[in-house]
């Protein structure tokens, strides 16, 4: 899988545009699976960038690189400025942070590249709170790929060769898939050691005006 749009756009893509991922159909989480745990702050947040990436966090999102990997919070949604279309559009899409350890989140994503799909698929991510603000909204985070289990070795293009319990993953598929939710916590607390450094994000400010809200 070479690329996905997913949790806005340059978030969740940045990691879960790598093959071995685990993919579903159908949403297998919901707001009820937030219940009780603390929410993302509503606002701007921006994912950790490569040190060459120049951007001018002050101007509104629109304006930035997509190397700077900025999103909007807003409360059961997530917002993005779409550069993968062109002319380049403002995005929502419905996003879960569910409870647990580790916290999962759930965006659907708009797939492209090498794996080829006849549905939006719902894609995944381990998270785990770094730090909260005095409300107890949580205000940085570190996030990694729910991967289908160990990834395939010399950073191949294809997937596991070895599943995980509760994962379908056809011989020589990148994905794979699964309608169970135990399996997905499962899959998204062993893939945090598979990663030699998740990647952070964190809040900035409020969403700036011209925003779309839902």
């Amino acid at each position: 899988m070479s690329r996905t749009t997913s949790i806005a756009g340059v978030a969740l893509g940045l990691m879960l545009g790598a093959c071995n991922a685990l993919v579903t159909k159908t949403p297998l989480l919901s707001k009820a699976d937030a219940v009780g745990a603390a929410p993302m702050r509503d606002g701007l947040w921006r994912m950790e960038a490569e040190a060459d990436c120049q951007v001018d966090v002050t101007k509104p999102l629109s304006d930035w690189p997509s190397c700077a990997g900025g999103f909007v919070v807003s409360g059961e949604t997530v917002v993005y400025y779409n550069r993968d279309v062109n002319p380049a559009v403002w995005s929502v899409q419905p996003l879960v942070v569910a409870a647990g350890s580790p916290r999962i989140l759930q965006a659907q994503a708009d797939v492209s590249g090498d794996v080829k799909l006849n549905f939006r698929p719902y894609v995944y991510a381990g998270m785990r709170p770094i730090r909260t603000d005095p409300q107890g909204r949580i205000v940085a985070v570190a996030m990694w790929p729910v991967q289908c289990g160990p990834p395939p070795k010399n950073d191949s293009a294809g997937g596991t060769a070895k599943p995980l319990s509760g994962l379908e993953m056809k011989p020589g598929d990148p994905i794979c898939t699964t309608t169970s939710v135990v399996a997905l916590r499962a899959a998204a607390k062993a893939s945090e050691a598979w990663v030699p450094k998740p990647l952070t994000a964190q809040w900035l400010r409020e969403a700036d005006p011209q925003t779309p809200r839902m």
